[in-house]
């Protein structure tokens, strides 16, 4: 069986952003509750409790959106940020 699966070589294109105060940042990772930037984020909205925010993906040309909610804080770098959905 798993040699039929890597034999047809299909492999999904998936893409993912997040957006906040409508600017598109490039998507490295996403986990349950954390997103990892490609690159750092600016911006002075840090200052608030919680930031609105999208995700956006998309899989083989198929777009999928969730609302979620920034922490206030970095995790580790301005890279990781911890969200929980909206």
């Amino acid at each position: 069986m798993l040699d039929n699966a890597l034999s047809n070589g299909y492999s999904s294109q998936v893409r993912g952003w997040l957006v906040v105060d409508g600017v598109a940042h490039e998507l490295a990772q996403v986990g349950p509750d954390f997103c990892i930037l490609r690159g750092p984020i600016s911006g002075d909205f840090f200052g608030t409790s919680h930031v609105q925010a999208k995700l956006l993906f998309e899989v083989d040309g198929d777009q999928r959106e969730t609302g979620v909610v920034l922490s206030a804080s970095y995790l580790s770098s301005p890279k990781k940020l911890q969200f929980r959905k909206a």
